[in-house]
């Protein structure tokens, strides 16, 4: 009998002894793709701001393009922002590609061996790095494209002022 108890136990902690690392892996895994998740919504977030951008800047433009501007800068200014919102539409398709990759081996994550879970979790990784880089990128460039808009609406109405004042004298 005590010897019986003594091979289960030692069947026992073989059994617990050898963990090949998967658990961590499937641990990180499962982070990893909380942290798509969360990418993801900040994904949907910019691309809506990109979006409700893309028609201010139309309507400026357009706004622009029906009267006589004094200042050319402002032309070159929308010209440089268009070449931005392009970019931020280029950098977001590239992202979708990105998260719906890694969306596809949350699927078949199981399946990998153990080195290859490490290879695709360290590129995710890396690509969830670069994202959350060009989604901060991003953001700061739309800023400074709404700030500009802002800028240049407020000059244009104070050419405005100033040509009304000018010709009611």
């Amino acid at each position: 009998m005590k010897k019986l108890t003594f091979i289960f136990a030692l069947v026992a902690m073989a059994f617990t002894s050898c963990d090949d690392g998967s658990k961590n892996l499937a641990e990180e895994h499962d982070r990893l793709m909380r942290d798509n998740d969360s990418i993801q919504k900040v994904h949907s977030e910019l691309q809506s701001d990109l979006q409700a951008l893309r028609t201010e800047h139309q309507s400026l433009s357009q706004e622009l393009s029906t009267r006589a501007i004094e200042d050319s800068t402002w032309l070159e200014d929308l010209a440089q922002h268009e070449v931005l919102l392009q970019k931020h539409e280029g950098m977001l398709t590239g992202h979708e590609q990105m998260i719906q990759g890694h969306s596809e081996l949350r699927s078949n994550f199981n399946s990998l061996s153990n080195d290859e879970k490490r290879a695709q979790l360290d590129a995710m990784k890396d690509v969830h790095d670069q994202i959350e880089d060009d989604h901060g990128t991003i953001r700061s460039e739309q800023e400074t494209m709404r700030n500009e808009h802002e800028s240049i609406r407020e000059n244009w109405r104070n050419q405005e002022t100033e040509t009304e004042t000018t010709t009611t004298q």
